[in-house]
């Protein structure tokens, strides 16, 4: 979390300039749905995946702003939480090609921790996440635009499995537990996704 701030920080200090000189900083939202394919530990799956960018847009190719969503792995759900970067090559088209970059972590916060009949502890946790995407949209009358992407996106998560040796454990603490094992588990993923942007 605190790359996440710093990316955050030198992401305002290069936007001064443009604020000190007086241009409208105009807000963009883009919000899009789509399917995560790709590979895991446990092997390949396709899955549902709902992204929202908002930012703004501190020059006519360049927008600024942070992505938050939902990515469900089966019946994991993923909370990703980073600083975005859209880049638009030909703005002044109708049909547009853009890029974008976002880079910062994937919460495990709806997750809760399972307990089976022989009071062994099943959790899971969150880690960093990054993905470049590819895109093209189309203008409407309205300026809006309808997007199709294609992103590449990973994502690190950590899942654990303990056997207490304590009433209520804590699962930082290794002394609490008799048995304690942690798997890294690492989500790469070949997005596409349709959207909207205003």
């Amino acid at each position: 979390m605190k790359n996440l701030f710093v990316l955050f920080l030198v992401a305002c200090i290069c936007s001064c300039p443009l604020i000190s000189k007086g241009q409208d900083l105009s807000f963009v939202n883009h919000t899009e749905l789509g399917l995560l394919t790709g590979t895991d530990n446990f092997g390949s799956r396709t899955n549902f995946t709902f992204q929202s960018f908002n930012g703004v847009q501190i020059h006519r190719k360049h927008t600024l702003g942070f992505v938050t969503g939902l990515d469900q792995y089966g019946n994991y759900s993923v909370l990703p939480l980073a600083v975005g970067w859209r880049g638009v090559l030909n703005p002044q088209n109708k049909w547009q090609l853009y890029a974008g970059v976002d880079v910062g972590y994937g919460s495990a916060l709806f997750e809760k921790v399972e307990i089976n009949e022989w009071d062994q502890h099943h959790w899971r946790k969150g880690g960093r996440m990054a993905q470049g995407t590819f895109g093209i949209r189309y203008k409407t009358k309205k300026a809006n635009f309808w997007t199709i992407s294609f992103s590449l996106k990973q994502q690190i998560n950590y899942f654990y499995t303990g056997n207490p040796s304590r009433l209520s454990p804590d699962r930082n603490r290794l002394e609490d537990w008799s048995y304690y094992e942690e798997d890294k588990v690492t989500f790469n993923n070949l997005v596409y996704r349709i959207g909207y942007s205003f």
